[in-house]
């Protein structure tokens, strides 16, 4: 009998032959987009005066985003600080998408079956999956340490800092080791991974602004708990890694007490016999992405309501601040300049579920499900026009939903119910900016579909452009590169008509220009 950890060494080796690109473009593209964020604020502030000042108009006001950072006052604080964003959504994606391509992804298109088969054992499939991407957080942690060899930061901040981003990698990549055994579908993973993360930037937000316990209940907590940049503690990184251990022991011990193909939680079954509207085409798109529309409206109007209750605490403290307190009084569109900014975070989390879901296409071409529908007499063109259209509908969907719940819980926060209408006409301005986000994708799937990934890429650089373009000093015509900085800055300005324009002008011809190279591609394309 073989053993369950039979053949892992080369399970190991053929995940790293499959899957090092897309490795290597995580590790590259968030160890550069640190060093830019380190040369930048290295150069902007580079005497202990300016570090004070920064430290000094930062106060509370952002902690419900990028958590509380202590040494707020050092370069290697500050750094930590304008990454922080970054490293709240990179960190927990980059741990989903690769522990769900090497786990529930491969066993939904049947190749799992295939390795079982030969002599590999039943745990080394997960066990391999779990080595991998551990090891992968190891190097995007040591690139990371590396980088802050070029910019004058407590060494020994650096390595703690380094230490906490591979263990939150780790803590994640086992959760969603987890969710692989229990859910049957990858897009359920990844929609039930997801929404893992925005609890547990709720929580952090939420306990790292009071100050309480909440903050030890999520990984990302525990990151900044570390306080690698103030007063270091090994005790949170135990934690994390004692999470990460236990979350992997129980996904073997899933993995080995279940069905190959099926999960835990045995997958829904529909009738016998579909009704008109399910085998229409847009039933099935509309059946297709609906989990995913309900998971990320949920997840995105739980997290944008979190926001809006807590921008009364935002407001009092940079009111109590000295510094800010006087301009704050002269200069109500501050308050303002605050919502623009979550409402363009709305945007881009509706941008993320366009480029989430819409990814969605190209599993049903390589399962072989795409084949079978068109062989009903199905057209391409309408299969991938019903599919973008229900897709930019949930879209809509999802951003207003979010822009509603944030305006709501602010107005009651602020006790000001006239700024509904304010806050909600500025969410459906990022619409264009999410829209161009499907044309983007759609076009790439179409044309090149072994490309589709990179509008993640072109999605992250828009985020950090619109995000972090002030660290970075860009000019106001450089931040309009972004399409989220291209509609305008309401509610703090006007809207760039222009940009609207332009935007969906873009959209059209990016989805005209998916349709018409699906229509004279192969189907399946490798």
């Amino acid at each position: 009998m073989k053993s369950p950890l039979a053949g892992t060494g080369l399970v190991i080796w053929t995940a790293l032959r499959t899957g090092w690109r897309s490795a290597t473009a995580w590790i590259l593209g968030l160890v550069l987009m640190y060093l830019v964020t380190g040369f930048s604020i290295a150069a902007l502030y580079d005497t202990p005066e300016k570090l004070a000042t920064y430290a000094a108009s930062l106060g509370d006001s952002m902690i419900m985003l990028d958590g509380r950072v202590a040494g707020i006052d050092t370069l290697g604080g500050v750094m930590m600080n304008e990454f922080a964003f970054i490293v709240g959504f990179a960190i927990p994606i980059m741990a989903i998408a690769l522990t769900a391509r090497s786990t529930r992804r491969e066993e939904e298109t049947g190749r799992l079956e295939l390795l079982l088969s030969a002599r590999i054992g039943r745990l080394a499939p997960v066990t391999a999956a779990l080595v991998v991407v551990a090891g992968i957080f190891v190097l995007l942690g040591a690139g990371i340490w590396a980088a802050t060899l070029t910019i004058p930061v407590d060494r020994t901040g650096a390595a703690y800092y380094a230490a906490s981003l591979v263990a939150t990698g780790w803590v994640y990549a086992a959760a969603t080791a987890v969710l692989a055994q229990i859910l049957a579908h990858n897009r359920t993973v990844w929609a039930t991974g997801l929404a893992l993360t925005g609890l547990t930037l709720v929580t952090r937000g939420i306990g790292d602004t009071e100050e309480n316990w909440i903050s030890w209940t999520s990984p990302l907590g525990w990151h900044g708990l570390v306080r690698p940049f103030g007063d270091p503690t090994v005790v949170p990184l135990l934690v994390a890694v004692a999470a990460a251990g236990a979350l992997a022991a129980v996904a073997l011990w899933l993995s080995g007490r279940r069905d190959v193909g099926a999960g835990m939680m045995p997958a829904r079954t529909g009738p016998a016999t579909a009704s008109r509207w399910r085998g229409s085409g847009v039933g099935v798109a509309v059946h297709q992405h609906l989990g995913s529309l309900v998971g990320w409206t949920i997840g995105v109007v739980a997290l944008m309501s979190m926001y809006g209750a807590l921008m009364d605490v935002v407001v009092e403290a940079i009111v109590s601040n000295p510094a800010l307190a006087g301009f704050l009084l002269e200069s109500p569109a501050l308050v303002d300049a605050l919502v623009q900014m979550l409402v363009v975070f709305v945007g881009i989390l509706g941008a993320g579920f366009v480029l989430q879901t819409l990814a969605g296409l190209r599993g049903e071409e390589t399962s072989g499900r795409l084949e079978l529908e068109l062989s009903t007499g199905r057209s391409r063109w309408s299969w991938l026009a019903l599919h973008t259209v229900v897709v930019a509908v949930g879209a809509v969907v999802v951003v207003a939903a979010g822009s509603t719940a944030f305006a709501l819980t602010t107005a009651i926060a602020l006790d000001d119910p006239g700024s509904v209408g304010r806050i909600v006409a500025a969410g459906a301005w990022q619409i264009p900016a999410v829209l161009v986000f499907a044309g983007l994708s759609v076009a790439l799937f179409g044309v090149v579909p072994r490309m589709q990934v990179l509008a993640w890429a072109l999605f992250v650089a828009a985020a950090v452009v619109t995000f972090m373009g002030p660290t970075l000093r860009l000019t106001e015509a450089q931040m309009r590169v972004s399409p989220f900085g291209a509609v305008g800055m309401a509610p703090v300005g006007p809207v760039d008509s222009t940009g609207v324009a332009v935007l969906l002008v873009l959209t059209v011809v990016l989805v005209a220009a998916g349709l018409v190279g699906f229509r004279r591609r192969d189907v399946p394309r490798t």
